[in-house]
């Protein structure tokens, strides 16, 4: 089962935050596990989340805005709302609910991004309950709940759930997922857990109202719980496995009218998305024009907005300067620019688009705007996108793009590598070509550390986009000339990925190692813990 999308994994999510794993995750993670504790009309009294002192949430919670994504979440709140950011602070002064982070030592700590979630809801009838849920943020935004009120659970935000436990509900469990699928919602699985007398629904949208509340009343015997979340993304209505291989995708593009990669991207998402290719293809092109204006508002930000701790904004005066001739090009100063802006818009906490983490958030906008403002119009950069998220889906489907895990290689790295296909394309590559510039980045990037100073992704990772945009459109120019990467690129993946595994915890988004452990990075992290 394979739920990788390249809308929802790969060029997403949309988020707030400097890290997709520290932010869109744990954001994501706190809404659904507040919608299925407050299902029936509870009020969330408390929330306790809590980080294991070995993992990577830990050192950096505070500095990367975990903590205000979590309290978001639970706060049900929008990534559009005006006080997003006013939230945590609201919580932790008890306004609506008591809000607590803990450092303890977890029973489950098989990854670095786990997370356990303690919350007390006030029922309808005064009494309260404590559900305890157990997580990971997995890279990209992608997580996983595993665990909730004890029993074993798989949620990943990909659907609409609705979970029923009952004495009866085994016998009619495919009588319950018809019932609740009524209406033209998209039944997409029912399971059944004896040991625990639940059935799982997985719908591609929940139900009304009506329809849930009806469970109440249902004839086919007592329903002691009931408990639903909608999904976080767009629904995955198709888990076939689409993306393992680049062999495999590149055969889907053989098979289109003119062997386009683009549209072979556009075939495998439609799928996924249980869309039609049409309205698959409205939706790349929303998150192209997304991007492109996330660039134009870093662009728009004034001094007096920037929250950044070591950092000021520079990414307009990088676009305007004037260079000598022949140094780079305006292709590439442009695209270095937006990478820049989209960045700065992401560590000051705007809405952003994780590409496909918030810690490379900058490369694959950077290259569109440099695209777009040298003769690619909006049909051709979003097809240039479409290919970017379909090499990143092979990379998801055969690695991780968490940072704790493997490094840079597997954000900036991967942005890279991504983004340089995007350009082939753009420039007329075919498929082989697309992943040849690809490959090029990955073989480059190898062991790339993960170093934020103080936890902050800006030193070195705003210089790092820059490099991504710079090492993705030397790639497809190496390639387009002629060049052969050679080594292929489901096999740089699967090293990339070793590699990753056997770097030592402190280059691993702990902030404790590479530049994160130069004198100069410490002396300015005492000086901003002191204020200065």
């Amino acid at each position: 089962m394979q739920e990788i999308s390249l809308l929802n994994s790969v060029i997403g999510p949309v988020m707030r935050g400097p890290s997709s794993s520290h932010c869109a995750a744990p954001y994501m993670m706190a809404k659904l596990v507040r919608e299925l504790s407050c299902s029936n009309g509870e009020i969330l009294q408390n929330a306790v989340v809590r980080f294991d002192p070995r993992g990577s949430f830990a050192p950096c919670y505070k500095a990367q805005s975990s903590d205000e994504n979590f309290a978001a979440g639970l706060a049900g709140a929008k990534l559009t709302d005006a006080d997003y950011r006013d939230i945590l602070g609201r919580v932790e002064r008890g306004e609506g609910f008591q809000f607590a982070i803990e450092i303890v030592e977890l029973a489950n700590n098989n990854h670095p991004n786990r997370v356990d979630l303690e919350l007390t809801v006030v029922t309808a009838d005064g009494t309260k309950r404590v559900d305890l849920y157990a997580g990971a943020s997995i890279g990209g935004g992608m997580f996983y709940i595993d665990a909730m009120n004890g029993q074993p659970v798989f949620l990943t935000g990909k659907t609409a759930t609705v979970f029923v436990w009952g004495p009866d509900v085994g016998a009619h469990a495919d009588d319950l997922g018809k019932q609740l699928a009524s209406g033209g919602n998209t039944l997409l699985g029912v399971s059944f857990d004896p040991s625990h007398e639940r059935i799982e629904v997985s719908l591609q949208s929940l139900p009304n109202g009506d329809a849930l509340s009806s469970l109440h009343e249902w004839d086919g015997g007592e329903i002691s719980d009931l408990r639903y979340a909608d999904a976080s993304q767009y629904p995955v209505c198709a888990t076939d496995d689409l993306f393992s291989t680049s062999e495999a995708v590149i055969a889907v593009a053989d098979g289109q009218e003119g062997g386009s990669i683009a549209d072979a991207a556009l075939v495998l998402e439609a799928k996924r998305l249980g869309r039609s290719r049409e309205a698959t293809r409205a939706l790349f092109r929303e998150r192209c024009e997304l991007m492109l204006r996330v660039v134009a508002e870093g662009f728009d930000a004034k001094p007096e907005d920037n929250v950044m701790r070591f950092l000021t904004l520079r990414a307009r005066k990088v676009r305007d300067a004037n260079l000598p001739g022949g140094l780079g090009g305006p292709v590439l100063q442009d695209a270095i620019a937006g990478a820049l802006s989209a960045m700065e818009r992401d560590s000051n906490r705007g809405v952003v688009c994780a590409a496909p983490t918030a810690g490379s958030a900058g490369v694959v906008p950077g290259t569109l705007y440099g695209l777009i403002r040298h003769g690619i119009d909006i049909e051709g950069a979003t097809d240039a996108l479409q290919v970017m998220a379909l090499i990143g889906a092979v990379f998801a489907a055969r690695g991780t793009f968490a940072a704790e895990c493997g490094g840079c290689s597997v954000e900036t790295g991967a942005s890279a590598a991504m983004a340089a296909a995007g350009v082939a394309q753009a420039y007329g590559g075919d498929a082989k070509q697309c992943f040849d510039a690809a490959s090029m980045c990955l073989m480059n990037t190898l062991g790339l550390v993960c170093d934020p100073v103080g936890g902050d992704v800006e030193i070195p990772c705003h210089a790092r986009n820059v490099a991504g945009v710079s090492h993705a459109f030397s790639s497809a120019m190496a390639v387009l000339a002629g060049f052969d990467a050679v080594l292929g690129y489901d096999e740089l993946v699967d090293q990339t990925v070793k590699i990753g595994a056997m770097m030592h915890p402190d280059l691993r988004c702990t902030a404790r190692g590479g530049c994160a452990a130069t004198k100069t990075a410490l002396r300015m992290v005492e000086a901003a813990s002191h204020g200065g």
